[in-house]
Parts: structure tokens; C-alpha cells; sequence
């Protein structure tokens, strides 16, 4: 993954959720790096994170359909009420870097200022289907860059010689 999150003023708060679902006898899917593009203060709305809810424990719990009544609240809603969470309150440059397992959401933007949070995601390589599907396209996904790779090519690029991966993958979208 490898995208802007932006939160417009006014913003309503998302939905307590997993960016991937827990898979039995798996490691971490993926890893998420949230990185502000301007200071977060309270008001615009920062992620909240329920931290240690991405355990197979924790996502049972989560995925209590029973409905509430008079008597009994279902284990999802106990748990979303009663679990410690932490607010994604960052200096503009900070990053935050989480498991995708890991419940969370953004909460309601009341400010008037956009909340914009720069974030890319790592896949282990251990893992095949995350269990959600990925929002980079295939052909770009596919060509899975390494660090040196990427480096490699902002050298030629900064060198005047161009990007020779940019136009690897341009020629494989046409």
C-alpha cells in the first residue's frame, strides 16, 4: 500500500476496525506506517488504536454478532468500551507504525483543517492473500521493488538518466 489518508473537517468517526483479519498460525500480515503531513492535534480527528487487539483472542471477541439487550452487551461492544486505546496525536514528520491486525479508527474530525497522514504498508513476505485485497494495482505490485532497487533507480533518475523502473512498469500498463 502506498497512499495519502485524508480527513476532511467535519469528518465523522470511522468504524472500529482491522485493516487485515487474523489468520490462525500466521505472523503479522502486513505492517502500516501512518506519517503526518502536518501536526495532529486532537481536534482533526487522530487514529485511535486499541493496542494487543491483534490477537486471535481479540478478534473473536470483535466478531460477536449478538445483538445488545436490556441484560447483556455483545463481547465486540465490551470490548471496543472497555480496552485501553491511544491517539495518534503527532508532530508533522512523526510516524506511527502498526500492525494491520490491530483495531483501530479515525475518530471524528471537528476542526476546520484537513487531516492528511501519509501511509505505506510492508507485506510479509512469509504471508501469501493478507486476507484483503490490495489497493496497488497488480502490475505495480507485482514487480516487488527492494530498497536497493528503488535506490538504485532515484540515482539514475537524480543523474539525469531517468527512471528505469518507472518505465518498466509504465510499459506494462499500456
Amino acid at each position: 500500500e502506498l497512499s495519502c489518508l485524508m480527513s476532511d473537517p467535519g469528518s465523522q468517526r470511522q468504524v472500529v476496525h482491522p485493516d487485515t483479519p487474523y489468520l490462525e498460525g500466521k505472523d503479522a500480515v502486513l505492517y502500516t506506517c501512518f506519517i503526518a503531513l502536518q501536526d495532529v492535534r486532537m481536534d482533526m480527528g487522530p487514529t485511535a488504536w486499541l493496542p494487543g487487539t491483534h490477537t486471535a483472542k481479540a478478534h473473536e471477541l470483535f466478531q460477536d454478532t449478538n445483538t445488545w439487550s436490556e441484560r447483556e452487551e455483545s463481547s465486540k461492544d465490551e470490548l471496543i468500551r472497555t480496552h485501553p486505546s491511544v491517539l495518534g496525536i503527532l508532530p508533522r514528520g512523526s510516524c506511527a507504525i502498526f500492525d494491520s491486525r490491530c483495531l483501530h479508527c479515525g475518530t471524528a474530525n471537528k476542526s476546520e483543517d484537513y487531516r492528511a497522514l501519509f501511509y505505506f504498508s510492508f507485506k510479509n513476505p512469509k504471508v501469501g492473500y493478507p486476507g484483503n485485497p490490495a489497493s496497488i494495482r497488480t502490475e505495480i505490485g507485482a514487480a516487488q521493488l527492494t530498497m536497493e532497487q528503488l535506490e538504485g533507480d532515484l540515482e539514475s533518475y537524480e543523474k539525469g538518466k531517468g527512471s528505469p523502473l518507472f518505465d518498466e512498469i509504465a510499459s506494462k500498463l499500456k
